[in-house]
């Protein structure tokens, strides 16, 4: 790859497309064709099942939700500013408690950039993570810690030559124990241009998980499936059961799944998906023998990408169906006997969830649009089975065309 910048991966950083762009990623389309299990909630049914919340006015996209406890919601983005003639991000995080509004919680000052996953033990024990904070090699990545009281900034170290890189993705098990996962841009080489003009640089993309032990994080080495690939989502249900899912890059956009074991990590096979390509968005790892992992399928090269719904026993996956509608799954959460999962219709018009349980996924009614007639893009999901509701995040757009955040929030 030539390059004298980093370049993200295309298709997983849809948070930085939904920023820049949000107009097409909360485009307006079509409804969804009426199959009963399919069609979409008509406003009465939508009323009783999703509420809408009223998060304080800002350009802002969210990325992440997570609950410290049954009446407590976090959610996490990043807000769009003017700066310099130009667009930057700041990091931005939503707390509710109980009945309560939305208030904003004021990340570490002086910190710039984007939050792309937030995750939580309690109140007192919840992590955002973020990019690498500049395109010089070996800069590290952000992460803020909230202690109950105060954010500190701790940096995740990347390798000596990463050009650029993020973690997607975040897993608290215990405030001594949460994995982190995304991607680095390695600079192979850079050679100058004897005529003056840029430097060849050439480079590769591979995936990065980093761990958190209560001290400092660590950068952890694991298996390389392909030349060029990456990480998108990380789970973890304890010390001896994490998982990290991605996909390879280019003609290797296949779907990735490495496990640790306690001791070690290692790439599984990679499951049949009945595509020609195919990726893992995320991944929830209920136990060594219940792990569910979603995302993207492409029948064919002019494919805009269907959903993938995929479940591990403990030695084998297995493909659920999904409705024909089903376009790419981005957010996934536990639930009683399965999961909740949502995305984008295969048309790109509106948002669905799925309720999965067993080899069964049934629509959860998600709106059309959003009350005042505004369309939106769900990205991420959280559960709470104390209270049997979801929250789900994305992004929807304001009258200027900016982007707005959106939480729904609803019983599963």
């Amino acid at each position: 790859m030539t390059a004298t910048t980093p370049v993200r991966p295309r298709r997983r950083l849809r948070t930085l497309a939904a920023a820049t762009a949000v107009a097409s990623a909360v485009a307006v389309g079509g409804a969804l064709p009426a199959a009963a299990d399919e069609a979409a909630a008509s406003a009465e049914s939508v009323a009783r099942r999703w509420t809408p919340a009223k998060l304080p006015p800002g350009a802002a996209s969210l990325t992440g939700v997570t609950k410290p406890d049954a009446a407590t919601t976090w959610v996490a983005g990043f807000r769009l500013v003017e700066e310099g003639g130009g667009l930057d991000f700041r990091p931005t995080v939503y707390a509710k408690n109980g009945a309560g509004p939305w208030t904003e919680i004021p990340t570490a000052t002086g910190e710039s950039g984007r939050i792309n996953a937030i995750a939580s033990t309690s109140k007192k024990d919840v992590w955002v993570v973020g990019d690498q904070k500049a395109s010089e090699l070996g800069e590290p990545i952000m992460t803020q810690h909230w202690n109950g009281r105060s954010w500190t900034v701790v940096d995740v170290p990347t390798p000596p030559d990463s050009m650029g890189g993020g973690l997607l993705s975040v897993s608290a098990v215990g405030p001594d124990n949460v994995w982190a996962a995304g991607w680095a841009q390695i600079q192979d080489s850079a050679t100058p241009d004897p005529d003056g003009g840029p430097t060849h640089i050439e480079s590769h993309h591979e995936g990065l998980i980093a761990h958190w032990d209560g001290r400092s994080w660590r950068r952890i080495p694991v298996p390389q499936p392909y030349a060029a690939w990456g990480l998108n989502s990380i789970s973890a249900s304890g010390p001896n059961n994490v998982w990290a899912v991605g996909n390879g890059y280019g003609d290797d956009n296949q779907p990735v799944a490495l496990h640790y074991d306690g001791s070690k990590w290692s790439v599984l096979p990679t499951p049949p998906h009945g595509g020609v390509y195919g990726e893992f968005n995320s991944v929830v790892a209920k136990s060594p023998t219940d792990v569910w992992a979603v995302g993207r399928v492409l029948l064919d090269d002019k494919d805009r990408g269907h959903a993938l719904v995929m479940h591990w026993n403990g030695k084998s996956w297995t493909r659920v169906a999904v409705p024909e509608t089903a376009g790419p799954m981005y957010g996934a959460a536990p639930a009683p006997g399965g999961i909740v999962a949502a995305g984008k219709t295969y048309d790109r018009a509106n948002g669905y969830a799925l309720r999965v349980v067993g080899n069964r996924a049934t629509s959860l009614g998600l709106p059309t649009d959003l009350p005042d007639g505004r369309s939106y893009a769900p990205w991420s999901v959280g559960t709470d089975p104390r209270t049997g509701t979801a929250t789900i995040v994305g992004v929807t757009e304001n009258p200027q065309g900016y982007p707005d955040p959106m939480v729904l929030t609803g019983r599963i």
